[in-house]
Formats: structure tokens, C-alpha cells, sequence
């Protein structure tokens, strides 16, 4: 039987070809400004209050199946959560290059940054199955231009290789130390300034899998995509990039144990990745789905939070595969990861955090870090879209872990479903609430509004839920939710909330 391929290592071209004219920005408008927390916001339209997407890469776009979209809120200072500006954007939108076809899978990754450096966040959109000429599969980033009326025109980056899978992992930060944003996808590294025209000063390669790597490894796909991070986890100033991988091979390459990879920035950019082992028993730690990056204890090096959710992880150092998932936390020190002193493995027997382990669960799928309270200390949002709710399988939950004075802490921790009080909806068979967690201050108030994606829900329409920020923890009250049907679009497969802006 022929072996199924599944990575090769290429290069994206180095030059990004504009694809719209744009026109002149009279004058930029500040960037939201970093929240305390060190953890950067979005802001695409400058007015100082942060702004956030949420990814559709199977939405249905004019006919074409999985052709997909990404959905933009735009924050206020004034108007309530149900009324924020939200708008789609897809390759059939005005000014954006290309055409909706079906499996490009526009929205495939999405990263926040601005490349230009003209004061408004730009948006990387990743269309990991785009065909370029004959190379199916090769992919492309798609750049969407902020400014003072948002999101507009656009920029393309397009793969060079059968199945290279361009756009389906996304980070973006300055791994040169030189004052420009630079984009990492996983095989490539494209460092600023970045040109409208002219596209990044430089590209290189960016091998993600490194000796984990053999002849059949090819591509990433959907189902298991690697995950990628940015932080200062050696405090030296500059951002690092820390990716979990699977590392199968031949038939099961993409269904594999994931690895923890950490890639040092420095003055020359992104060194070779190091992959993590424990430092006492040189047994690799386990990657889980996800990673976030956050400075969570305050000390000036970013700790990294693994979501181990039990679905690929490797048996040996903390196996967390018999109590439904965990999240683990590895300290950043001057060093780097500090492997050798202790862990933390949290899950849903840890003393103070809702709910009861249980296998399946999926407890830490997906991760993200923001401040929810406004205490100036990252608190960590966890997907869990494989809990059961009731006799419900696979209706979903979200946790909320607030950070204390030496990291997160388990009290007053909070969970989430959609028959949560005051959270829009009713929890059903798969709605996978949970698929996707972002934390985003679109209010402007100094507290992160947790945005939940339920890929699930309405046949795997899907759809996405706001709940807001308090001093005290995030509330259902005032939660808001959407769908396609806000937009107009049609109710078909398309998983909204798929994913969110990293």
C-alpha cells in the first residue's frame, strides 16, 4: 500500500505581491497599547479600544463548501456587547485578493500584529488548502490592512509546494529585536519591516518538527494541526515562539504523540528549536492541542501553558489520558523552559476547579491567557468542548482560572455552559461549546471579555459567545452570541469559531 506523505520542508517566497490598491493613511491612530499583563490586544481601527476575529475555515461562501470566512468585532468604549460592529471578511470581500473556492479554508489560522508599523494592527489570515496553479494544498496568508476605518484591502503570501499547508499555524512578534513585527508559520520564518508591496525584509525556514522529522512527514491537516505561541520565556527581550507538534510517522504521521518545541528569539532572529524533555528523566514532555505563553507569576520570564486535553498525548512524564485532560505549566527562567524544578498540572480533580475529571473530556483543548479582572495578572481561559453537560455528549464547557500573586490559582474559578445562567442558548449534543477560547478587552474597560467559539452548534455551523469581564471573574450576565444568520450567511457546515486570533 503507498504511504500517505505528510511534510516537506520548503520555502514561502520571499517577496508578498500586493493584490489591491490601497490608499494612503493621512494619519495612524495609536495601537491599543499592551494590557498590563505584558499580553498584547488588537486594535485594527486605532480608536485604542482592542478589536478581535473569529475564524469560519469551513464556512460555505457563495456556493463554494469550506471555501471559508473570518468575523471580525470591532470594540466600544459605548456601545454594548449586542451592538459592537462585527463584520465578515472573505476572499469575495471588496479589496481582499482572490476568489472563495471550495477547501481553501480561509481562516484556517489567524494572528493579530502590525507589520507595516503604521500604529494599526494588521490581521494574518491563514487559507491553509488554497491551490497555487497546479500545487494543491500549498496555501497562502492572506494580509488584511488596519486603519482608521478597520480592516481593508489586502496583501497575499502564497505557498511553493504540493501540500506545504501555508497558513494553517500562525504567531506572530519580534524575534529579532529590531522594533518590526515578524510572522512565524511554522516552516518559515518572514521577519520585518514589512512592506504593502514589497513584503518582509526577509524570509527563512522554520523547521518545526526538527529531529523529530522523517521521509513521510508532509503538510499539516486540519484534525491535528501543530499549535504556536509567542513569549519572552529567557527574559532576555526578546520574543520567543513555543510550538507542540505531533511526531507520527507513515500512516499515522498527523495522529502521533505531540512535543513541546521552544524556539529562542535572538538578535540574528528564531534559533533551532530545542525540544523539551524533563530534565530529571529525559522523558520528552508531553505537547497536548495548544500552548499559550504568558508571564503568569510576574517574575520577567513568560511561563508556557500546555492544554494536554488527552487526545494525542504522550504516555510517560504526567499522563493526564485516564482523568479527561490537564493543563500544565512550565516556568520560563533565564535559561529558558525550566524542565528540572516542578510543575503544575491542573485538571478537574485539582482542589477549587468545577467539575469532575472524566476521560473523553478534552479539558484544555484549547488555551489562552488575558485578564479578565483587571488586576494586571493573566488569568486563563480553558476549553473543555468534550464534556458532557447533563446526558448531553459533547455540549462543551469553558473554565476561567484567575491568577494570584504566584500564578494562577484554582480560587474562584468559574465554569461556563451554554445552560449557564444568562448565557444565551441551550447546551445540545455536540455544540462543542468550548472548540475555541479568546480573551479580548473589547470594551475598553480594563477587563477581557471571554470569547467562546462553539464549532458545533446548528448542524457545526457553528458560533460564538461573549461573556464579559468583571472585577470579580467573568459573568453570564449581558453575554452576548452570534451565528452566521448575522451576517446573512448560510446556516451550512462552516464551524465558526473555529478558532480565534492569537
Amino acid at each position: 500500500m503507498r504511504q500517505r506523505t505528510l511534510r516537506t520542508t520548503v520555502a514561502v517566497a520571499v517577496a508578498m505581491a500586493a493584490s489591491a490598491a490601497l490608499a494612503p493613511v493621512a494619519q495612524a491612530a495609536p495601537a491599543a497599547a499592551a494590557a498590563s499583563t505584558g499580553l498584547a490586544e488588537a486594535d485594527f481601527n486605532g480608536d485604542g479600544v482592542p478589536d478581535t476575529a473569529a475564524a469560519a475555515p469551513d464556512g460555505t461562501v457563495s456556493g463554494h463548501q469550506r471555501a471559508g470566512y473570518v468575523a471580525v468585532t470591532y470594540g466600544s468604549r459605548t456601545l454594548a456587547l449586542k451592538d459592537q460592529t462585527r463584520k465578515v471578511y472573505q476572499q469575495n470581500t471588496a479589496g481582499v485578493p482572490g476568489t472563495a473556492e471550495s477547501q481553501d479554508r480561509f481562516g484556517s489560522s489567524v494572528t493579530a500584529t502590525d507589520l507595516d508599523g503604521d500604529g494599526f494592527t494588521d490581521l494574518v489570515v491563514g487559507s491553509s488548502g488554497e491551490a497555487v496553479g497546479t500545487l494543491d494544498g500549498a496555501g497562502s496568508l492572506t494580509v488584511l490592512w488596519g486603519g482608521a476605518g478597520g480592516l481593508s484591502g489586502g496583501t497575499v503570501v502564497k505557498g511553493t509546494s504540493y501540500r506545504e499547508n501555508l497558513g494553517a499555524m500562525l504567531t506572530a512578534g519580534d524575534f529579532d529585536q529590531d522594533g518590526h513585527q515578524d510572522l512565524a508559520t511554522g516552516s518559515t520564518v518572514s521577519y520585518g519591516p514589512f512592506g504593502r508591496s514589497t513584503g518582509a525584509a526577509r524570509t527563512e525556514t522554520m523547521d518545526l518538527l526538527g529531529e523529530h522529522a522523517d521521509e513521510y512527514t508532509q503538510g499539516w491537516n486540519p484534525w491535528d494541526n501543530p499549535a504556536l505561541s509567542t513569549g519572552d520565556v529567557n527574559g532576555d527581550g526578546i520574543s520567543d515562539v513555543v510550538g507542540v507538534v505531533s511526531t507520527g510517522s507513515g500512516e499515522i504521521a498527523d495522529h502521533g504523540p505531540r512535543v513541546v518545541r521552544w524556539f529562542a528569539g535572538g538578535r540574528d532572529g528564531l534559533q533551532p528549536g530545542t525540544t523539551l524533555k524533563d530534565a530529571r528523566t529525559g522523558e520528552l514532555l508531553d505537547g497536548g492541542t495548544d500552548v499559550a505563553v504568558g508571564d503568569l507569576d510576574r517574575d520577567g520570564y513568560a511561563d508556557i501553558v500546555l492544554g494536554r486535553s488527552d487526545a494525542q498525548d504522550r504516555p510517560g512524564v504526567r499522563d493526564v489520558n485516564e482523568v479527561g485532560g490537564g493543563v500544565e505549566i512550565v516556568r520560563g527562567g533565564a535559561s529558558g523552559p525550566d524542565t528540572a524544578g516542578p510543575r503544575v498540572l491542573l485538571h478537574q480533580d485539582s482542589a477549587g476547579v468545577p467539575g469532575t475529571a472524566e476521560k473523553g473530556d478534552g479539558f484544555g483543548t484549547t488555551v489562552t491567557l488575558g485578564d479578565v479582572n483587571g488586576d494586571g495578572r493573566p488569568d486563563l481561559a480553558i476549553g473543555v468542548p468534550r464534556e458532557d453537560v447533563g446526558t448531553l455528549t459533547d455540549a462543551g464547557l469553558v473554565t476561567v482560572l484567575l491568577g494570584g500573586a504566584h500564578g494562577l490559582t484554582t480560587s474562584g474559578a468559574r465554569s461556563f455552559t451554554q445552560d449557564t445562567a444568562s448565557v444565551p442558548g441551550t447546551a445540545e449534543k455536540g455544540d462543542a461549546f468550548g472548540t475555541a477560547v479568546h480573551l479580548a478587552d473589547t470594551t475598553g474597560d480594563g477587563r477581557a471579555e471571554l470569547f467562546t467559539g462553539a464549532a458545533g452548534e446548528n448542524g457545526s455551523s457553528g458560533g460564538v459567545w461573549v461573556l464579559k469581564g468583571t472585577s470579580a471573574q467573568v459573568t453570564g450576565a449581558g453575554s452576548v452570541s452570534f451565528g452566521p444568520s448575522k451576517f446573512g450567511l448560510t446556516a451550512a457546515p462552516g464551524r465558526l469559531g473555529a478558532s480565534f486570533d492569537r
